[in-house]
């Protein structure tokens, strides 16, 4: 356990809400995970960069966290302090022609039902991933051979001196599920769309949450797709766990899903043991029976 004192005089001079030695349970779209030396939320831009640079005089590592949907906490905790970007000013939103501007903190779907509203299209795929803007700029979220990386004008971030930083998508090393971002804490990001009817974007969001739903295991808490598809073969992760005959292949409370084989469910108490473990079961799984390496698409929070 941290001493919350310790902790408290880090943040003591700055707005927002600090939680010392906070259990990530609730914090994480998993449901596991120990204790982190802190979590902060910010309520605006001053407020964030002062953390950064109090952080670094007190060699703390600051660890951004949008919705907890693809981290795994470990079940002794980290040393980390969490930033959190959901006060209202990191959710603002600007529609200026074609560009959405639009804070980290804002969720994907609330994004994709702005977008919608003002007539613009190109976003539909992002509807139904439990993330938010920051994080999805992050791992590079996408759906439907789509990417969040497409549809980006510039982000803008917080480096780890403090300073405010814009970043072309160019600059950003998109590549599958992937990006050289997370050195830095992104606090907003402008889009660029396309005029289309709201019917049609109307239909095409209804069109993806009816795809997810039938195609995806909402019945218990996860963290998505475990594991990126694999570059080498035009076959999903999903189907390659499907083939080797591991749906339903538990370890504690961790169980493969048997609607969607590429998510772990937690079916109650699972311990993140219980869920790295049975990631590697499944890795070693695939790799003898089918000669595929999968890559994890969940990170895991270092000590």
């Amino acid at each position: 356990m941290y001493k919350k004192t310790q902790s408290k005089k880090v943040f003591h001079n700055l707005d927002g809400r600090f939680i010392p030695n906070v259990v990530m349970k609730p914090y994480v779209t998993m449901r596991v995970g120990g204790p982190a030396k802190g979590l902060y939320i910010p309520k605006r831009i001053r407020d964030l960069k002062e953390s950064v640079l109090l952080c670094k005089r007190d060699k703390i590592s600051l660890q951004p966290l949008g919705n907890g949907s693809n981290i795994i906490v470990p079940d002794k905790g980290t040393r980390k302090i969490f930033v959190k970007l959901t006060s209202p000013f990191f959710k603002k939103v600007a529609v200026c022609g074609n560009n959405i501007t639009c804070g980290a903190g804002l969720s994907l779907n609330k994004f994709c039902n702005i977008a919608e509203k003002n007539g613009l299209g190109g976003a539909e795929f992002l509807v139904g991933i439990p993330g938010t803007i920051g994080g999805a700029i992050i791992q590079n979220a996408g759906a439907q051979q789509s990417e969040i990386s497409d549809i980006l004008k510039d982000i803008r971030c917080i480096d780890r001196s403090g300073n405010l930083i814009i970043l072309m998508p160019q600059e950003a090393g998109f590549k599958y599920r992937l990006s050289s971002i997370k050195g830095l804490i992104i606090v907003s990001a402008t889009f660029g769309l396309k005029r289309c009817k709201r019917a049609t974007a109307q239909k095409k969001i209804n069109r993806c949450i009816k795809e997810r739903l039938l195609n995806q295991d909402y019945t218990a808490p996860s963290a998505g797709c475990v594991f990126k598809n694999p570059k080498t073969k035009k076959i999903s992760a999903g189907r390659l766990i499907d083939r080797c005959g591991l749906k339903g292949a538990r370890i504690g409370d961790a169980v493969v899903s048997c609607k969607h084989a590429n998510f772990i469910i937690n079916k109650g108490k699972a311990t993140a043991k219980d869920i790295l473990n049975l990631i590697q079961f499944i890795k070693k799984k695939v790799e003898m029976e089918e000669g595929v390496v999968l890559e994890q698409e969940l990170e895991v929070i270092s000590w």
